[in-house]
């Protein structure tokens, strides 16, 4: 075989597992290539003129009219790889262990001086056996005031607002939680979703097997999601 015959062979198997995974009968690696694998459009869109002269020239002296380098049957390959195994969770998510979570009796203030200094925008609350018990936001620190006006912020500790931080409470944002094994694709969507009410999708919680009620394992916001893509 050579690496004409290679490279029709890896652009076929694409076609099909592209074809399959968005149910479509033809146009599924521009689908590709305009979604997910968007990282990689200039190659796809050479290697589709590539596929088109392989398969519709015939042979000058029994040699095809190109032969593609062996580089470009890497990145081919490469793709084939990710679309047939693409990252999970686990692979996405900051983990536990390297993430910030709050317990119920830090001060709220200490969390505000970490956002700031730090850049964070959501501390997920964690207990003792780190099932995920609340997230902490500015936002949600806002909507406390508004309910109890009476609570100064001095002094007040993250288990002073347990009624009001579990995801559910939120009103703008919401919060979902994946298996450990749940694909790129799956979380991409579920951040993709419009929620009724304008609610935005702030961030992903991993989980063994996408249980609330089970220990928290990592963490996914859309800026990871930018960087798998990268």
């Amino acid at each position: 075989m050579d690496d004409s015959e290679r490279f029709l062979n890896l652009y076929r198997d694409l076609e099909e597992v592209l074809g399959a995974k968005y149910q479509m009968r033809t146009g599924s690696i521009q689908h590709f290539a305009a979604n997910e694998g968007n990282r990689w459009r200039e190659e796809l869109n050479l290697f589709r003129e590539m596929r088109n002269l392989l398969s519709h020239h015939g042979k000058i002296d029994g040699q095809p009219p190109m032969l593609p380098a062996i580089s470009t049957i890497k990145i081919l390959e490469e793709i084939l790889e990710y679309v047939r195994h693409p990252p999970a969770a686990l692979t996405i998510a900051t983990l536990t262990d390297n993430l910030y979570c709050a317990k119920g009796e830090e001060l709220v203030t200490e969390l505000l001086a970490v956002m700031e200094q730090r850049g964070f925008s959501h501390i997920p609350v964690v207990d003792e056996k780190r099932h995920l018990t609340g997230v902490f936001s500015v936002g949600s620190l806002f909507a406390f005031s508004r309910t109890r006006p009476d609570i100064p912020t001095a002094g007040l500790q993250v288990q002073d607002m347990e009624v009001i931080l579990p995801p559910e409470k939120h009103i703008m944002e919401t919060f979902y939680f994946v298996d450990k094994d749940a694909s790129y694709y799956t979380i991409k969507k579920l951040f993709q979703k419009k929620e009724a009410g304008s609610r935005r999708v702030a961030a992903i919680f991993v989980t063994v097997n996408g249980n609330e009620k089970s220990p928290l394992m990592g963490m996914i916001t859309p800026w990871d999601v930018l960087r798998a893509e990268k």
